[in-house]
């Protein structure tokens, strides 16, 4: 009786280091299911703001809507990344917050330097501006400067990329244009891929050039003028060395892969909302 019981406890031993093993095995062979990456992105446009209530629209805003922006994402737990973060996150395993929110300023209007940066200090949050590098040009020798339709100088973009809370992107060099059959960073109608190719790529390189010559940092990012492209825009945008590009598509990002990118979505921020109203629209997504 003794063996018996002692051969059916070995039995059993032996049977509990098989099934141990086996599960040893398929742990580590088998792929863990759920884990695939997926960066939710609120990406929130904006252009500029405006003290003046008769002059405030589509495009230009309540500074007080912009502040309250700033409140509402803090005290919800969301934390400003720049796309350079972005960008580093799938090349250098760079983490992100667990809640990242992008907020960007195209145009490059003296009112983003004047009226937000001022506000991103005070709440030690981020932006990316992204300015039409020939305008930034033109506003080193205007005369008569106004918040409501001027543009930043270099100096002034410098010191906002300085302050490590602004990112500095590419809003093409001069193709913020609608006219003669031309609209943005879109080819025009009968224009050869490779004339296409050539304009687009010539124009982005000297945006490039100008903002790293002036600020000391090269852009990652080209944000379309007006969201217009063509089906060869991401291609030349890649050949030209941009690790993304944003689009003007109102819908929220779920960021898999660097791929994603060089499809970033922005909602475009009206005036006259609550911040609560806002947010509860893109954010609900």
């Amino acid at each position: 009786m003794y063996f018996v019981i002692r051969k059916k406890a070995v039995i059993i031993v032996i049977a509990v280091f098989i099934l141990s093993l086996c599960a040893s095995i398929c742990f580590y062979a088998s792929p863990v299911q759920g884990d695939a990456e997926d960066i939710r992105l609120p990406v929130i446009m904006y252009h500029g703001l405006c003290t003046k209530k008769e002059k405030r629209g589509r495009y230009m805003i309540d500074p007080d809507c912009f502040e309250q922006d700033l409140i509402y994402l803090k005290n919800n737990g969301f934390q400003t990344i720049l796309v350079s973060e972005l960008v580093s996150h799938f090349e250098n395993n760079t983490p992100l917050p667990e809640k990242p929110v992008l907020l960007t300023f195209d145009d490059g209007y003296l009112n983003n330097y004047t009226i937000a940066f001022p506000l991103l200090k005070k709440y030690n949050m981020k932006a990316v501006i992204s300015p039409i590098a020939a305008e930034a040009d033109k506003a080193e020798n205007e005369k008569y400067r106004s918040d409501l339709w001027s543009q930043c100088k270099w100096e002034q973009l410098k010191e906002m990329a300085d302050s490590g809370l602004v990112g500095i992107e590419n809003h093409s060099y001069d193709l913020h244009k609608i006219s003669d059959g031309k609209k943005g960073a879109a080819a025009t109608p009968g224009e050869s891929t490779d004339a296409y190719s050539s304009r687009l790529s010539c124009d982005l390189c000297l945006a490039n050039d100008k903002i790293q010559q002036n600020t000391g940092k090269r852009p990652c990012a080209f944000v379309s003028p007006f969201g217009a492209i063509s089906k060869d825009t991401e291609t030349i945008v890649r050949n030209s060395g941009f690790s993304a590009m944003m689009d003007c598509e109102e819908k929220i990002n779920h960021i898999t892969g660097p791929d994603d990118l060089y499809h970033i979505h922005r909602f475009l921020r009206p005036d006259k909302l609550s911040a609560g109203e806002f947010f509860a629209g893109c954010l609900g997504q």
